[in-house]
């Protein structure tokens, strides 16, 4: 939906026009999924005819929602859903997904037999955790599905080479009642070819000593690229699990060399919200709390229905930027926890108003403001964006613009 439509006719009309329940308030983030199965696609174009693209949807994909896009992935042809804790797990589950699903930590060991009969896959990250796997109550339950964590230099987490061999007798001892699916590592760095080589060499001289002893059959999946690795060593990988690149934004290994466009990125995501208030206040007014701005000349203020409880850092004080019509404008005084507020002032548009989308991530006229963009500006990464968008913005999912029924 173009935030230069005409007003009276953007995301809030369109979405009461289709049927949908109304928006609480004017503030909302837009996920696309046209973007996302583009994404997914691409990502799959990367790998070889049998390879296999796995999702990562921890903390609710990202913040835009795990169900919808687990379910627009699918479709688009990925094949495992990923997530961090067995609760992101059974929310897949209990919204009726039947694609494979796999935790990538430890999970709980009051949890393992319900993992095992929702077919949800957990890791084995340690040798503690395997003791835990191999002590669980699984009997009249499926096997137990298993991925293997290899500890190649992250320093983070997985299994010693030292230790492998045994712990994996162990569990592949165990079955029928477990089945060990997988072994895994994940990169320190990708953008650090060299290392991230190492860390490879690492993982196949691992899991080649454990094929020769027998210890897990020859040809075990293995998989060990993200995002940042499947652009920088991922040629030749069967396997790869896309986590911050399925939704629009350049990894963060690469953003120093590389931008959305250059990866061929879709842009997934937008955040707007529309003003409760257009005012003209003379110089010398006070803006928030403080006051934190104090106008310098005559000037139109805007009052946005968004701030701090919503996402938008309290450090980006005097920082912050959002687009209207094009038009860059910054966010002047305090950023509140339910308002911001913009000084509209130069804005060429005398009639800029209550219709108008003020976007604070996304495209606008011809300007866009990029995840990127607002990482560098707050000092962290991109998976901290859209991750700290509170849960009471309302996501709005489209297709060709328009706002659908996930």
């Amino acid at each position: 939906m173009s935030s230069t439509a005409h007003p009276g006719a953007g995301i809030p009309e369109a979405v009461v026009a289709a049927g949908l329940t109304p928006l609480g308030r004017d503030a909302w983030v837009e996920v696309d999924l046209d973007a996302i199965a583009v994404n997914v696609r691409s990502f799959r174009a990367r790998l070889p005819a049998n390879g296999h693209l796995d999702v990562v949807l921890k903390a609710n994909g990202y913040g835009l929602g795990a169900v919808e896009i687990a379910r627009e992935c699918i479709e688009a042809g990925a094949r495992a859903l990923l997530v961090a804790t067995v609760d992101e797990a059974l929310e897949l589950r209990d919204a009726g997904i039947t694609a494979p699903v796999r935790v990538l930590w430890r999970v709980p060991p009051a949890y393992l037999r319900i993992a095992a009969v929702r077919a949800i896959g957990v890791p084995a990250t340690s040798p503690h955790v395997v003791e835990e796997i191999l002590a669980a109550d699984l009997d009249g339950v499926p096997p137990l599905i298993v991925d293997v964590e290899v500890e190649t230099g992250l320093g983070r987490d997985g299994i010693l080479a030292s230790e492998l061999g045994e712990l994996v007798r162990l569990l592949t001892a165990a079955a029928p009642r477990l089945q060990l699916r997988g072994i895994w590592s994940h990169l320190s760095n990708a953008e650090e070819v060299i290392r991230a080589e190492e860390q490879r060499r690492a993982l196949s001289t691992a899991i080649e000593a454990l094929e020769r002893s027998g210890g897990v059959a020859s040809g075990i999946e293995r998989h060990l690229v993200a995002s940042g690795g499947l652009y920088t060593i991922g040629t030749g990988e069967t396997v790869a699990r896309v986590g911050i690149a399925l939704y629009g934004v350049v990894p963060n290994a690469l953003r120093s060399s590389a931008s959305a466009a250059d990866l061929g990125l879709a842009a997934v995501y937008r955040l707007v919200a529309r003003p409760v208030r257009v005012v003209r206040l003379p110089a010398g007014h006070g803006i928030g709390y403080g006051p934190a701005f104090t106008t310098e000349r005559p000037s139109r203020i805007v009052t946005l229905p968004i701030g701090y409880a919503d996402g938008i850092s309290y450090d980006e004080k005097g920082r912050a930027e959002v687009l209207a019509r094009g038009v860059r404008l910054p966010v002047v005084g305090t950023i509140a926890m339910d308002s911001i507020t913009v000084d509209a002032t130069d804005h060429p548009a005398a009639d800029l108003g209550y219709h108008d989308d003020f976007v604070f991530i996304g495209a606008s006229g011809s300007d866009q403001i990029q995840p990127v963009d607002v990482a560098r500006r707050r000092g962290t990464i991109t998976n901290e964006v859209s991750t700290s968008l509170a849960a009471r913005l309302a996501r709005v999912y489209t297709r060709g613009g328009n706002p659908v029924d996930r």
